[in-house]
């Protein structure tokens, strides 16, 4: 397995969720769709809240590594800290807010013997406000990206 230094990945302004992200790179051949360390700060929230959304063929685990905030998951908000892995289900519409960094990461397989394959899948189902919101997916709306993102 290569070492990759995270002072290597740049960090950018992922538009769709509103965090800074860093996408490290994962091999073809892994099982990972990504690997991403979003951070979250409430400072940005009036401009770069994430948008709630949901990924129709795969789970996603977030695992805090660093501040506190809340997880929205369909009807139910969970606080969550330094040391919490929290699992959106398949479908389930999500979001996290909150002075927060973490780990996200998603398989390109499910138990169930789909595969994604390297593509993002993405339902919208809210408009947050964002001074660009050509930003943003229009809720209700279903998009399939490649992985990773152009920035």
């Amino acid at each position: 397995m290569p070492l990759i230094k995270g002072k290597d990945i740049p960090e950018r302004r992922d538009t769709t969720c509103g965090a800074m992200v860093k996408i490290y790179p994962v091999q073809p051949e892994n099982d990972f769709l990504d690997w991403i360390l979003f951070r979250r700060s409430m400072a940005d929230e009036e401009k770069w809240a994430m948008q709630l959304h949901s990924h129709p063929d795969f789970e996603e685990m977030w695992f805090v590594i660093k501040g506190k905030g809340r997880i929205i998951c369909g009807d139910e908000t969970h606080e969550v800290e330094e040391g919490d892995l929290f699992i959106t289900p398949r479908g389930a519409p999500h979001k996290v807010v909150g002075d927060i960094t973490l780990i996200c990461t998603t398989a390109k397989h499910n138990v169930y013997g789909k595969t994604v394959g390297p593509k993002m899948q993405y339902m919208a189902h809210d408009e947050p406000y964002r001074d660009n919101p050509e930003d943003l997916q229009k809720a209700g709306e279903y998009v399939e990206r490649p992985f990773p993102p152009k920035f």
